[in-house]
């Protein structure tokens, strides 16, 4: 059996981590993975964890199994703090949860609860996209489609296209939209962009799959959520994926969630949970606890809940300070070169208008290691490496005129 396992190559990500791994440069630059570092370059646990988890450890918890749909008041806080408490959804009842192991668990899970229900679907995403979400789809048996949503190149909105690529949605298809701070682009549609992309879903009979990953690091904890709120209260149904990787910190405790939104007049809340507990059960059984836990004591403390907002504002002010510096050091080594969609993004990432070649080149010549879509980590950046960034980037501006100029000769 495991002979037939041969020439099985490392996808362009873990690729990328490889060379990091192998560049001995001892001033190599890591913009990849998604995590926040301070300005020494160490990625912090929040105080509101720490204490939250010293708070759990003095209560003696059992560890004995939980539901498959894992830690219910957590998934109660999530449904909140992406909701909020007043929304119709939430007052009403319509939404079924469970906790997963990490936002990519759920968009797994959420893709093999709808390929069960129907197979035939068709799931759309953006171009570009974050690269493992379109696996999770495809191995759940999904096919899918891709719309235009960022010209890379002219670092700009492609919402018309998107919307014509839209019309092409059937009945019963899944379209996958990030709450805030799009991952790879940082692009974020506006609220009548929104409100436009509703109409278009009910129109088409369309089920919504919003996944939110970064929720406080845009505009804030709230109008991070206020396209998804929208969302919510205008289509019938929808399914949404909530991350607490980013938001709290705890990228490697793996907590997520993944909630089936129900029509106003749904009948049987009961079968979609058995049928929810079940696809999860039968992928994982049940995620792990103690993430889920932190996350609960933080939102069920008021002290902690005040620490961790504090904490996660001064993250976000943090990276609009990097957005800026990157801008203005972009700009002072390429005069000509309008950067302001630096600041008119949000969340971790952007994406610099480079090919695929000269990303590679930029690895070479100047240790600097980004993910696919030149993906820069602007949360993980520091003023220094900013200023390498930008000369890297106005280097590569200079080799590719000098090239075009030689092809024109």
């Amino acid at each position: 059996m495991f002979k037939n396992i041969c020439d099985h190559v490392d996808d362009p990500i873990e690729a990328m981590f490889k060379r990091l791994s192998e560049d001995a440069h001892p001033d190599k630059i890591d913009l990849g993975i998604g995590v926040f570092r301070d300005d020494a370059g160490n990625v912090p646990v929040m105080r509101a964890v720490r204490q939250a988890e010293q708070q759990l450890f003095d209560q003696n918890q059992p560890k004995s199994y939980l539901s498959p749909l894992g830690n219910a008041d957590y998934c109660a806080d999530l449904e909140v703090l992406a909701l909020g408490a007043d929304h119709p959804v939430v007052k009403q009842g319509r939404i079924v949860s469970a906790q997963t192991p990490g936002a990519g668990s759920a968009l797994r899970a959420g893709a093999e609860f709808v390929q069960k229900l129907s197979p035939g679907s068709v799931v759309w995403v953006s171009t570009p996209v974050w690269g493992h979400q379109v696996e999770f789809f495809e191995k759940a048996g999904l096919k899918i489609r891709s719309y235009r949503y960022y010209d890379k190149l002219n670092c700009s909105s492609d919402f018309a296209g998107m919307v014509e690529d839209l019309q092409q949605m059937q009945a019963n298809d899944l379209l996958l939209l990030h709450g805030c701070c799009h991952n790879p682009t940082g692009h974020d549609l506006d609220l009548d962009q929104w409100n436009e992309i509703a109409d278009l879903v009910i129109e088409k009979g369309v089920i919504p799959f919003v996944d939110v990953a970064y929720q406080g690091f845009g505009a804030g904890i709230e109008a991070d959520v206020a396209g998804l709120k929208l969302f919510a209260n205008r289509v019938p149904q929808m399914l949404l994926t909530v991350s607490s990787s980013k938001s709290f910190g705890i990228y490697r405790e793996r907590a997520g969630l993944l909630s089936v939104i129900l029509p106003a007049d749904a009948k049987d809340i009961g079968s979609v949970r058995r049928s929810l507990r079940d696809t999860v059960r039968q992928l994982y059984f049940m995620a792990p606890n103690h993430g889920a836990a932190i996350v609960h004591e933080i939102m069920s403390t008021p002290e902690l809940t005040t620490l961790w907002r504090d904490e996660l504002d001064a993250t976000r002010a943090h990276i609009i300070k990097m957005r800026s510096k990157l801008r203005k050091t972009i700009e002072a080594a390429n005069p000509d070169f309008d950067a302001s969609f630096l600041e008119s993004q949000n969340g971790m990432f952007s994406c610099l208008p480079i090919s695929d070649e000269e990303q590679l080149l930029m690895e070479r010549e100047f240790h600097i290691y980004m993910l696919p879509n030149a993906r820069v980590n602007v949360a993980a950046m520091n003023d220094a490496q900013s200023k390498t960034l930008a000369d890297a980037f106005a280097y590569i501006r200079a080799q590719r005129l000098a090239e075009t100029q030689q092809a024109s000769a």
